[in-house]
């Protein structure tokens, strides 16, 4: 009898979290054909059984007002909750609020956190915009090897604009030696990529 009752919660469980991730892609599917009200209502409700993913669509939609009605506090909430339970789309978020300035004062330092938390869970847009950080020194202390490296991490995941920084430093030895070869080879990747986007 114990087999089968752990069989049926496991079931259970199973169902459970394939309702909730079908609810997030509802809502997805939903925002894509612009019908935000019943996007907001699919994203609410999973986000309401834990699914991080909702729970960051539904502050996002709170701060720019879509299918309800706006409010960046409300909007901070959410996002900040699935945040702190480490899910790098909702720290990308984050930091690219403070970085920003959206709906709170801009805050470079902030922004480096949250974003540096993504990035180490190889979140490709957080480690994009952490290299920026690092180039430019806003939040942290310039760093253009860091920069570098970040930027070649975002690259290798074919971020197109991480790939076009990697060719300039290559190019320009900044960050890094200067290597033409390497330069030649990401300006290489760039147009693969460009080619894929089409």
């Amino acid at each position: 009898m114990k087999p089968f009752l752990s069989f049926l919660l496991i079931l259970f469980t199973t169902l459970c979290v394939n309702a909730d991730s079908s609810l997030y892609e509802r809502g997805k599917e939903l925002v894509e054909t612009k019908d935000y009200d019943k996007a907001l209502k699919a994203f609410v409700l999973a986000a309401n059984t834990g699914d991080l993913d909702a729970m960051t669509a539904v502050g996002i939609m709170y701060i720019g007002g879509w299918g309800v009605e706006q409010s960046d506090e409300l909007g901070l909430e959410y996002i900040n909750k699935a945040a702190k339970q480490s899910h790098p789309k909702a720290q990308y978020s984050l930091g690219a609020i403070y970085y920003l300035g959206v709906g709170v004062p801009v805050d470079f330092d902030k922004a480096f956190s949250w974003l540096s938390l993504s990035a180490k869970q190889g979140y490709l847009d957080a480690q994009h915009n952490l290299a920026e950080m690092y180039e430019s020194g806003k939040g942290v202390d310039k760093d253009l090897k860091k920069a570098y490296e970040y930027y070649l991490l975002a690259a290798r995941k074919h971020n197109l604009d991480s790939q076009i920084k990697v060719a300039e430093m290559y190019r320009d030895g900044i960050g890094t030696e200067k290597n033409l070869e390497k330069s030649q080879y990401w300006l290489d990747q760039i147009e693969k990529s460009k080619q894929g986007n089409q």
